[in-house]
């Protein structure tokens, strides 16, 4: 019986490890694309399943607070005063364009820049929040 502890299962087990992050990170940022109209429709056909702003909204969050949580930084204390401002300009600038119609016109009168701007901002708070 061979034994597990092997050089290539060490390098395989935290390429698994680093993979979950990526897929976090993805799905951060295409609901956070479709949240701010960088995307149009997003549909799962084989369940009849239309993707609605407010979903999105939850999904960016979610993934964000575990991405977050699990990073290696996850305390204030570590961040610089710009990074903590970067960190919560993004779920404040996802949940104020979902609830608050100040934000939600402020970025659909200036389109397309308002929505790009917008998802801008929220990447840069996912890069700085899980460095």
């Amino acid at each position: 019986m061979a034994s597990r502890n092997a050089p290539s299962d060490l390098v395989s087990d935290y390429a698994n490890l680093r993979t979950i992050p990526a897929i976090l990170g993805i799905v951060f940022a295409l609901t956070s694309l479709y949240q701010f109209g960088g995307i149009a429709t997003v549909e799962l056909t084989w369940i009849s399943y239309t993707l609605t702003t407010q979903h999105a909204m939850l999904v960016s969050l979610g993934t964000f607070v575990v991405a977050f949580a699990s990073s290696e930084t996850k305390s204030f204390d570590y961040y610089e005063d710009w990074e903590k401002v970067v960190i919560a300009a993004g779920p404040v600038l996802i949940v104020g364009h979902q609830y608050v119609g100040f934000v939600t016109d402020a970025i659909a009168n200036n389109s397309p820049t308002g929505g790009i701007l917008a998802f801008v901002i929220t990447l840069a708070a996912w890069g700085v929040a899980v460095r």
